[in-house]
């Protein structure tokens, strides 16, 4: 499979394919997971924090509704009263998490807010790093000078029917952010190594995927090769048999006739027999001749020269046009070279009615030598264009066939401009003509 072209190409593209669509599933589960991950953090400290601003609101509020009764619910909840802004908590307490599975000790505090958002009872953490701040939402983030995360909810506290102060409850998430980080990095490496296996599996899979494709592939290709080779013989055979009929009978003009038309149509199907051989020699890349330089100026102009008989009996104009003066050269097949060229005049010449012209350019830029067959034919229909290059395709069956074309001179010459690195191209306008092109590497 490596060394079909067609095939690796595609099962590159099928691999590519599959690694592509695994890494979005992949990348979207994680940040699925992710984002589930986060959320139930959030949710289970939200909770937690919840329940212990609900438990000390119930202790709070009926004691902030009597000052009388601060001193003893400060003593109880361990709240240091602020008397002077500079009085409130020297020092950092920290409070064990209620969760005793945990094992771990994370900052909270409690804060006693009167109506003007001063801090009147804390107890926690030290507030020349936290500044209050009462916002129309309950739940909040906040972030201290050290960078340190709090997650704080805001309970009003009534007076009368009318907000007096606020208690906020806090606990650090820096427990959470850690979690989250590692969490992220498991992620982030996590999906280029997977990628990694993906991609290796994709190949594998390519391949087992396309394995029965290339088997038949295989198939088809020995059966063209082993059906030319069967039909070379017999046909060389009838042949020469045929050659020795007709000088052995001139005399016999009937017979002759005969002949005639049976050697006609052995020489057709022997060309139709050398067609697919050299197809599939192609395909299997079985021609091992060894490129050399060849000169374009003198392939063209031979060819010109050669084909000239075929354009007077068509009463076409064949010329060419080198608008390079000096030799161009390229790597390549001189035979293979000379089929693609004259195949592509044999076709202008056929498909161009009495008293058209066929011209052959050839021209040269920085990288590639352009050669053109332009006529002044018939034309080929946009929705040809794109088939005219496969085998046995013919847009005019019957012309095709009364001329003896097999619908193998395009194929031909586009297996042999991409056996040389080249491409070949074509423009066509109904009634106005055709002109195609071939670009091969200097």
């Amino acid at each position: 499979m490596k060394r079909n072209h067609i095939f690796y190409q595609t099962r590159l593209r099928l691999a590519a394919w599959y690694t592509l669509v695994m890494g979005s599933i992949l990348g979207l589960s994680g940040f699925g997971v992710y984002t589930v991950v986060a959320h139930t953090y959030y949710e289970t400290i939200d909770q937690g924090l919840k329940s212990v601003a609900k438990a000390l609101h119930k202790s709070v509020e009926p004691a902030w509704q009597q000052p009388g009764h601060l001193q003893e619910l400060a003593k109880e909840l361990s709240l240091e009263l602020c008397v002077a802004s500079t009085s409130c908590l020297p020092k950092t307490t920290i409070i064990k998490q209620p969760i005793n599975e945990t094992g771990n000790q994370v900052n909270y505090y409690v804060r006693l807010l009167d109506s003007s958002e001063k801090v009147f009872a804390s107890t926690g953490i030290e507030f020349d790093n936290l500044n209050p701040t009462v916002s129309s939402q309950p739940w909040q983030i906040i972030t201290d000078a050290f960078g340190t995360r709090y997650r704080q909810i805001t309970l009003p506290l009534y007076t009368q029917n009318q907000i007096s102060g606020y208690l906020q409850v806090a606990r650090s998430i820096t427990d959470l952010d850690q979690h989250l980080a590692y969490l992220r990095l498991t992620l982030i490496l996590g999906l280029p190594i997977s990628m990694v296996f993906v991609a290796l599996s994709s190949w594998w899979l390519a391949e087992r995927a396309m394995q029965p494709v290339y088997l038949s592939y295989q198939q088809m290709q020995q059966f063209t090769a082993d059906a030319a080779h069967e039909f070379r013989t017999p046909l060389a055979a009838m042949h020469s048999t045929i050659e020795a009929a007709i000088k052995l009978q001139l005399e016999l003009k009937a017979n002759h006739g005969t002949l005639d038309v049976l050697k006609r149509q052995n020489h057709r199907l022997s060309q139709l027999v050398s067609d697919l051989l050299l197809l599939t020699r192609i395909d299997q890349k079985q021609i091992t001749v060894e490129h050399q330089p060849c000169c374009l100026n003198d392939l063209i102009s031979d060819l010109i020269e050669e084909l000239a008989f075929l354009a007077v009996e068509n009463q076409v104009n064949l010329a060419g046009q080198m608008s390079v003066i000096k030799k161009v050269y390229v790597q390549g097949n001189e035979e293979q070279l000379y089929r693609l060229i004259s195949n592509l005049i044999i076709n202008a010449i056929q498909a161009t009615p009495s008293g058209g012209k066929v011209t052959v350019f050839l021209e040269i830029n920085e990288l590639y030598a352009i050669i053109k067959v332009q006529d002044t034919g018939i034309g080929i229909a946009i929705e040809h264009q794109q088939r005219i290059f496969d085998r046995f395709y013919r847009v005019d069956r019957d012309r095709s066939r009364s001329s003896g074309g097999s619908g193998l001179g395009l194929a031909i010459a586009l297996a042999i401009a991409q056996a040389h690195k080249g491409k070949i191209y074509v423009q066509s306008q109904i009634g106005l003509g055709s002109t195609f092109t071939v670009r091969i590497p200097l």
